[in-house]
Order: structure tokens, then sequence, then C-alpha cells
């Protein structure tokens, strides 16, 4: 089980994430998730990343891409979120 810090827990069906290591969870409602998969992308071949890699974030951006084309986006913010004290 993973943790991020916007939605606590993360449970995974496949993968060795770590049951205390960080990890971020982007939402295909969010308007900016398509420049942060452009950029992460263009990262990734430069650092070398194997094809598979780079094929499963270019397959992820069109799924997001459909979902974002036929539901509502916005610029996020943890406004529900309880401010912690």
């Amino acid at each position: 089980m993973a943790i991020d810090n916007k939605y606590g827990r993360v449970t995974l069906e496949r993968g060795t994430i770590g049951e205390d290591e960080p990890v971020i969870v982007f939402r295909a409602q969010d308007e900016l998730l398509l420049k942060v998969l452009d950029t992460y992308r263009m990262f990734c071949e430069v650092a070398g990343s194997p094809p598979h890699h780079l094929r499963l974030i270019r397959e992820a951006y069109q799924q997001i891409k459909g979902w974002q084309a036929q539901n509502r986006t916005q610029i996020p913010t943890s406004d529900s979120l309880k401010e912690e004290k």
C-alpha cells in the first residue's frame, strides 16, 4: 500500500510499492494532467526509458484525453480537504 498526501493510502492491483513509499495520484479531471504527462514523457525519453514504459505513457495520455473530452475538467485544488492543524 502506498501513501498519497492528498488522498491517503493507495491500494494497487499490481506492482511492488513499499507500504510507506510516497506516491502521487493524478486524476483525469485535472486540467493540467496532459501537460504533466507530456513533460514526463519527454524526461523519460531523454533518460532512455524502455519503449514499453513510453508506450504506457502514450496510452495513458490517450485515455485521459478521451475522458477529458467527455467530462468536466478543472484546475486542481485541495479545497475539499480539511486544513490540517
